[in-house]
């Protein structure tokens, strides 16, 4: 296989073979092609070459210019074009009436010319590869017209150099195959499986940590999800409720404590993107939502036990909140996935508890406005 451009020691090959060819009639330059349909011109002793173009409009032109242009005195040519190459043409095409070979020309690659030569029964091939810059310049095309020049010259005189019918199918046919997917790539019917719509209802377990205030820290629990969605493509938007318990926390000063227990109701909508699809591609999106959380508190005596505190039962108070969060989604299997969550939720009215006294009240805990979190579950 040829897989470079022809360099100098083909160019040096191609002159030396043009200086000893036979030269025509009209002065040893190049016989024009014919248009397609009309018979070639033979010169004296010229061998008839049909050459076949597949590729862009412009480099065939460009390569016909450039093979009619060169020293290929000892050939006559005719052309015409096909949509594509067509291996199975190349092996059973017999030549027409008077051509000695033929020859596609394969550029539908920007990259790579393919070269395929064979002789008038098509017991004979040669195939050459040509590396092509893209741009399909001057050299590209001066390495094309060389290549096929050399190449029917060896075909036409040495046919130990070339391929049988069996060497020449096995080569072809292992050009076209597919590449194999590289190792840890998935196959096409897993991307395919991928690629299909997740079911519409999602269950999900998680446990969340949440940042509450100065006085008591951090709030923690467990809570489930219910999801409804769609998928598009690599897309999938989910409308979903949670709710979550938070474990009860303890605020103590010397006049008074509390203790608090909190539980979060949300109603969300959530858009996931598949970042590498797969059985195991990562999905990342977003969250906004808004909900209630209700926190029940209890007071109790201060840490000095001051005599001055009457026993009060539970009180219920209900806050608006929205939030916001990044999702990240790991499927595990094709039913279980692992999702995690960096959030904040935000109170529109500020939340605080305050301790009533003879000239008045004081505040002794004031809930964050803006509280982060994060949460780690699965889901089914």
């Amino acid at each position: 296989m040829i897989t470079k451009r022809a360099g100098i020691g083909i160019g040096l090959s191609a002159a030396l073979a043009l200086a000893a060819a036979p030269a025509l009639a009209d002065g040893g330059g190049a016989v024009p092609a014919t248009p397609p349909g009309a018979p070639p011109v033979v010169a004296p002793g010229a061998q008839v070459v049909e050459l076949v173009l597949t590729g862009a409009a412009g480099d065939l032109a460009a390569v016909r210019t450039a093979l009619e242009s060169q020293a290929l005195s000892a050939f006559t040519l005719r052309f015409r074009t096909a949509p594509r190459f067509d291996a199975t043409a190349l092996f059973a095409t017999r030549a027409a009436p008077g051509v000695a070979l033929s020859c596609w020309i394969d550029l539908s690659d920007p990259r790579r010319a393919a070269l395929y030569f064979t002789d008038p029964v098509a017991d004979r091939f040669l195939v050459r590869s040509i590396e092509l810059s893209g741009r399909f310049d001057e050299l590209d095309r001066e390495s094309v017209a060389q290549v096929v020049e050399l190449s029917l010259r060896s075909l036409r005189e040495d046919a130990r150099s070339s391929l049988d019918r069996e060497q020449a199918r096995a080569l072809i046919l292992h050009e076209a195959a597919p590449p194999e997917p590289p190792a840890g790539a998935p196959a096409p019917a897993a991307a395919a499986a991928a690629a299909a719509p997740r079911r519409a209802l999602e269950l999900g377990a998680f446990y969340g940590v949440t940042a509450h205030s100065a006085e008591v820290g951090l709030t923690h629990g467990p809570g489930v999800r219910v999801a409804l969605g769609a998928s598009w493509g690599w897309h999938r938007l989910a409308v979903d409720a949670r709710f979550q318990y938070q474990f009860q926390r303890r605020y103590e000063e010397p006049r008074i404590g509390l203790d608090l227990r909190t539980m979060t109701l949300r109603a969300d909508a959530t858009w996931l993107h598949a970042v590498a699809p797969g059985v195991t591609s990562l999905d990342l999106g977003a969250r906004l939502g808004a909900g209630l959380d209700r926190v029940d508190a209890t007071p109790r005596p201060g840490s000095d036990g001051a005599a001055a505190f009457v026993p009060a039962g539970a009180s219920a108070s209900y806050a608006l909140v929205l939030a916001a969060g990044l999702v990240a989604r790991l499927p595990l299997t094709r039913e279980l996935s692992l999702f995690t969550e960096l959030f904040v939720d935000l109170d529109p009215a500020r939340v605080r508890y305050d301790l009533a006294l003879e000239q008045g009240t004081e505040t002794v805990l004031a809930r964050y406005r803006f509280r982060p979190g994060l949460l780690l579950g699965v889901e089914l």
